[in-house]
Formats: structure tokens, C-alpha cells, sequence
């Protein structure tokens, strides 16, 4: 496996065609080795390897799911009416990801 330092973070970046800004890169990197610190510790877990894999979580519980079925759809300007803030035919929220120099927005 390839070690992940900032200077793959840019290449893989700039081979996606991903332009990023100041900062970015430094935390991509700080993230990304929280998520192998955790990918370790799972590691370690006494009989992780020998678990099998859950495909479908709710096999044992399927006779409570009920069938989808079509139903008319609600108006749009009716849920839209629900909302404090909108930008034309959407609801505006706030921002919720960004980088670290990102000031959000009121």
C-alpha cells in the first residue's frame, strides 16, 4: 500500500482534476490518518476476520418491512411552505462542510 502524505493527496487531487485550496490539503491528510488510526483499531478486535460480512441487516427482521407502494406526490409550494428560508424553488441551509479557512455563512 502506498503511503498517503500530502504530496499524494495532491496528486491524487490534481489526477481527479480537483483544484484545492490553501489548507486542504493539510486536512485531508490530518482525516485521513484518523480514519487509518480507527481501520487500525478495528484491526485488533479479537475475531474481526472470522465475522461474516452483513449484506443485508435487516434479513432477520424482513417480514416488518412493509411494500412500497406509489402514492401522490405532495405539492411542492405546500413543503416549501414549511421552510423559514428559500431560494426559489429550494430550501436554503446552512453549511455544514467546508475547510477550516470556510467562515460560514448566517
Amino acid at each position: 500500500m502506498i503511503k498517503v502524505t500530502k504530496e499524494v493527496i495532491d496528486l491524487c487531487a490534481e489526477n481527479l482534476l480537483f483544484k484545492l485550496n490553501p489548507g486542504q490539503t493539510d486536512l485531508i491528510y490530518e482525516e485521513f490518518n484518523t480514519i487509518m488510526a480507527q481501520i487500525d483499531f478495528l484491526k485488533g478486535i479479537k475475531g474481526v476476520d472470522d465475522a461474516e460480512p452483513m449484506t443485508f441487516p435487516y434479513s432477520e427482521h424482513q417480514r416488518f418491512l412493509r411494500q412500497d407502494k406509489p402514492i401522490k406526490p405532495v405539492k411542492a409550494e405546500l413543503e416549501l411552505s414549511n421552510s423559514h428560508s428559500r431560494i426559489g424553488n429550494q430550501i436554503k441551509l446552512p453549511k455544514v462542510v467546508g475547510n477550516k479557512n470556510d467562515e460560514m455563512d448566517e
